[in-house]
């Protein structure tokens, strides 16, 4: 029998960026008990929803390549929902009408101080803790209509964000979930995954990661020798164990800086806690490279969560549908030395965002199931939202391959984390349940111990995929077990290339003389090429030469062949 839920779908795809704040919240402490709430983001056109720190997808990419097949992703969602859950919707326009509605589990507001856009964290986190809804000053007389009493007035209470934020972490800090912290910045003006923070009773704070001065600089090269140095240094500096040393030693030099400081302290009460999670995404004064370096240096993993909605409302809903997909097994593969084998992956899909839009719309196209692709997904919405992993689970073809985005259970860069055979063993435990066999790990030429730790992981992972880029060299490190192997597009300097121009660089690589069988792997920036290009692509090429694989039959032939012919691992430049 079917579960059964009465929801009211509120649509505020108009409503100014305070109320969808108000709605949001209040969707978090709604969906709580069970899903009630819904709301209804409308259709991504404008730029500002496409955007955080660069122009991911450009206007004329967007209308010519995505709109099509992402459409309103909110109400895709919802109908997808109907195939397994009874659900029966009231629509409302009106937040005035839903907050009467739901009247009985609110205690009142929380006014948020215009001259400083940080306190809205403030607020949203004293609303998760209370029972309130947030709110701009303009809105106390309509909280007072609803005889909604202000029992927090953050105006003028601090004068910059450390402050704020210091404050915070006193003071609220210890009554949040001490698991589930979450990273939102106020500038970005998207409010989509508040309902789940405020669900979830996260802490949320706003800091860059990104400092300034002479020694914060100092710092921050340190840490980059140590991650992006001369090869030979960073396995020095591995295998002498002097990497942990020098780790604090940066981050020391690199919290001079104040807002990087208390960012750290902050994430440093989650760090290395069974399960500790950061949500979110970075500042709008950082980027996504320094955020993740800040994580991943202090223990944590991220679910990169920007523009991820009705969280509160997937998690919510009872897993129905069984999380297992088709595999090739290594009894099944027979090399064939005279092949080039290529594997395609799209990228991006640890992104809740992803995760939410069915792949940007990828997931709908017709071409999906015609040939073999593989697909990064978040893992770890087997805990968080296993209804909406479902969604994929229950139409995933035999060309299909769910693989795990970076690095594993949440995104990370490995040779930065402390614990790594911990998190990778994390990761394989959630993958088993997710049913994935192949990872994707985000860098693509880590000092050689590291590699070797993803070749300890457990058994159920066949291999790694490596490199969102690459820089110089592309390392292949087999054994019998398990095998490392670095993607072969793109260069660091074509993440951004046009989808034809992805495919005549792919063809070259294919072309290029060299000895077979040869491995490429292909990392697709998703906000550019689709599969609807790739099967185009492979209808061109020659099956005699080329064999188009999934992820799982590319890790295991490659295994048999560099992991049993070769005596000695390659790194190929």
């Amino acid at each position: 029998m079917k579960a059964s839920y009465s929801i009211i779908v509120l649509d505020v795809s108009h409503f100014p960026f305070a109320d969808q704040i108000t709605a949001a919240t209040l969707q978090g402490l709604v969906n709580r008990e069970q899903p009630a709430l819904f709301l209804d983001y409308g259709i991504y056109d404008d730029p500002n929803a496409r955007r955080t720190n660069e122009d991911t997808m450009p206007e004329d990419i967007w209308q010519a390549k995505y709109r099509q097949y992402l459409g309103n992703q909110d109400r895709h969602n919802l109908e997808g929902y109907k195939q397994f859950y009874t659900i029966d919707t009231q629509e409302s326009d009106s937040l005035n009408e839903v907050v009467k509605h739901f009247l009985s589990i609110v205690k009142g507001v929380v006014v948020w101080d215009p001259t400083i856009e940080d306190s809205i964290n403030i607020a949203i986190m004293y609303a998760s803790l209370e029972d309130l809804l947030p709110i701009s000053p303009d809105r106390i007389d309509w909280a007072a209509q609803l005889d909604l009493s202000v029992v927090h007035d953050l105006r003028d209470r601090w004068q910059d964000r450390v402050s704020l934020y210091q404050w915070a972490l006193e003071h609220l800090q210890p009554r949040c979930s001490s698991k589930k912290l979450a990273s939102i910045e106020p500038g970005w003006c998207r409010p989509e995954f508040l309902d789940y923070a405020v669900k979830e009773k996260m802490f949320i704070y706003s800091l860059t990661a990104k400092g300034s001065g002479k020694t914060f600089e100092r710092g921050w090269n340190l840490l980059m020798l140590i991650l992006g140095g001369p090869a030979w240094l960073r396995n020095f500096i591995y295998n002498a164990g002097l990497f942990h040393r020098l780790k604090r030693m940066a981050q020391k030099w690199m919290s001079s800086d104040p807002e990087v400081s208390l960012g750290n302290a902050i994430q440093k009460k989650y760090a290395y806690h069974q399960d500790s999670t950061i949500f979110g995404w970075h500042t709008c004064r950082d980027d996504e490279f320094a955020f993740l370096q800040q994580l991943s240096a202090n223990g944590l993993r991220l679910v990169p969560s920007f523009l991820s909605s009705n969280f509160s409302f997937h998690s919510g809903l009872p897993a129905v549908v069984p999380l297992k997909q088709e595999h090739v097994h290594e009894a099944d593969v027979t090399l064939e030395k005279d092949k080039v084998y290529l594997t395609f992956t799209y990228s991006d899909g640890d992104q809740l965002m992803l995760m939410n839009t069915a792949q940007i719309g990828g997931w709908r196209r017709p071409e999906r199931g015609k040939v073999a692709f593989n697909w990064e997904m978040q893992p770890l919405l087997v805990t968080y939202a296993p209804a909406l992993l479902g969604l994929y689970y229950s139409t995933v073809t035999p060309a299909d391959c769910l693989i795990a985005g970076p690095s594993g259970a949440g995104y990370i860069i490995p040779p930065l984390h402390d614990n790594l055979p911990n998190y990778l063993e994390q990761s394989a435990e959630i993958c088993r349940q997710a049913d994935i066999t192949v990872i994707t790990s985000y860098y693509p030429d880590p000092p050689k111990k590291v590699i070797k730790q993803h070749l300890h992981a457990p058994d159920n992972i066949l291999g790694f995929i490596s490199g969102y880029f690459y820089n110089v060299a592309k390392p292949i490190v087999a054994d019998n077990r398990s095998i490392f192997i670095c993607n072969k597009w793109p260069q660091l300097s074509q993440i951004f290339h046009s989808s034809d121009e992805v495919m005549a660089g792919v063809q070259e690589i294919i072309d290029a003389p060299g000895p077979k069988p040869r491995f490429v792997g292909v990392h697709l920036f998703a906000y550019r090429t689709t599969v609807t290009d790739v099967y185009n692509f492979v209808q061109t090429l020659d099956a005699n030469k080329v064999k188009v694989v999934r992820a799982d039959e590319f890790v295991i032939a490659a295994k048999k062949y560099f992991g049993k012919s070769q005596s000695n691992n390659a790194t190929p430049k």
